[in-house]
């Protein structure tokens, strides 16, 4: 089977798009992907990649085909230069490159206009589509503080529409973006085409051994803009800077240099750490350091759908997860039994969370639990076998 690949995002970037490309690859496909050159999330393009270099390229069997993007900026204004450069070079490759691939494939997350180039060449082509629906569209105009009475919403209500309409089928990663799909754009989606995100490969096995130590080490690896919300985790550490508790912040973002500034105004940066963006393969480590993994995120209708893919690799590395979160997150968190969650935007709410956990006798078997919950529902071979199957029922059984 020939697969064609749609996605903005794709390696160097950390997407689990690169994954599933090369596992496609190792089970006998070929795959080529159209992608945008690589700067998030700092918006700063390699020197590598620019002046037309490294349009064409080969990793891991995958044929890989780069389209022109503006490097994305923290303004409003800077992102969408960011998304409609890619959207508008990759419509025009793909419209103009050879049509010698089966079935294509839209990986979805942010925005949706990522995926307008999979469904227009759905228009112009008779090959099957299917788009898989990360995050939810419009609902995350909410989260930019975009209203939805407002002419740009309404828009994109539109494109959104149009952009899933056109795919043969559409799968998702949460459970509550079935509800929105049917509700907002009349879209009905069965329980067969849901399909959460799986764990990346360094974190489904064993960790280095974890240093013993008198304090308690919780741990936020990730994108840290707005939406993630990470002041809260920075006040809920000044609620507990008499505790023997260290916060450890791994990774970059549009508000970042904001979060150290808060850590310095609330004088806790002698228990609150910053190491900026590292790469994933210094990650296990630092999981290992980690008596809890923190995930936190707004209090906004298009977050709350939303399981963030961290959840997963935090779960299967075995490690218990602390919220400050509301919507999907909780819900897994307390099916798995493997920590706990308090309401999102709330620092008291959050440090009570912290407390109980740390006086929780069982805290020492939660991560065993969320390995568990893991291995039975999120693995990436489940994910993978269920792609490959609904990819060659589409391609016509190639």
């Amino acid at each position: 089977m020939k697969i064609l690949v749609i996605c903005q995002h794709y390696w160097p970037e950390n997407f689990r798009i690169t994954e599933i490309c090369e596992d496609l690859v190792s089970r006998g496909h070929e795959v080529t992907a159209l992608v945008g050159l690589p700067n998030y999330p700092t918006g700063i393009v390699p020197k590598e990649y620019k002046k037309f270099q490294n349009r064409r390229q080969e990793r891991n069997g995958v044929k890989i085909r780069r389209c022109f993007e503006i490097g994305r900026k923290p303004s409003k204004i800077g992102l969408a230069i960011n998304y409609v450069s890619y959207m508008t070079s990759a419509s025009v490759k793909a419209l103009l490159m050879k049509r010698d691939y089966d079935v294509i494939y839209a990986y979805s997350t942010s925005p949706v206009l990522m995926s307008l180039p999979a469904s227009l060449l759905r228009c112009f082509t008779k090959k099957k589509l299917m788009i898989y629906v990360l995050d939810i569209w419009p609902a995350c105009l909410a989260a930019m503080n975009v209203k939805e009475n407002s002419l740009f919403y309404r828009c994109m209500t539109h494109v959104s529409k149009w952009v899933y309409q056109k795919a043969d089928v559409l799968i998702y990663s949460s459970k509550r973006f079935q509800k929105y799909l049917l509700d907002v754009h009349h879209l009905h989606v069965g329980d067969d085409q849901y399909m959460p995100q799986f764990a990346d490969d360094i974190f489904d096995g064993e960790l280095p051994q974890k240093e013993l130590s008198s304090e308690i080490n919780l741990i936020f690896a990730g994108n840290i803009g707005k939406v993630q919300a990470v002041e809260v985790l920075i006040e809920a550490a000044q609620l507990l800077k008499d505790e023997p508790i260290r916060w450890h912040i791994v990774g970059e973002g549009s508000n970042y240099e904001t979060c150290i500034q808060l850590a310095k105004d609330l004088q806790v940066d002698h228990v609150v750490t910053f190491y900026g963006r590292r790469p994933l393969s210094d990650m296990p480590s630092f999981y290992a350091m980690a008596d809890a993994m923190l995930v936190s995120m707004r209090n906004d209708v298009s977050v709350n759908d939303t399981l963030p893919g961290k959840v997963q690799s935090y779960m299967a590395a075995g490690k218990p997860v602390l919220g400050s979160i509301a919507g999907e997150t909780p819900y897994i968190i307390e099916k798995a039994n493997c920590g706990y969650c308090a309401p999102a935007e709330d620092a008291e709410a959050f440090a009570k969370v912290v407390r109980q956990f740390i006086s929780d006798p069982e805290r020492n078997v939660m991560g065993d639990r969320g390995r568990d919950y893991y291995q039975a529902h999120f693995t990436k071979k489940d994910h993978m076998d269920k792609l490959e199957e609904m990819l060659t029922s589409l391609a016509g059984g190639r």
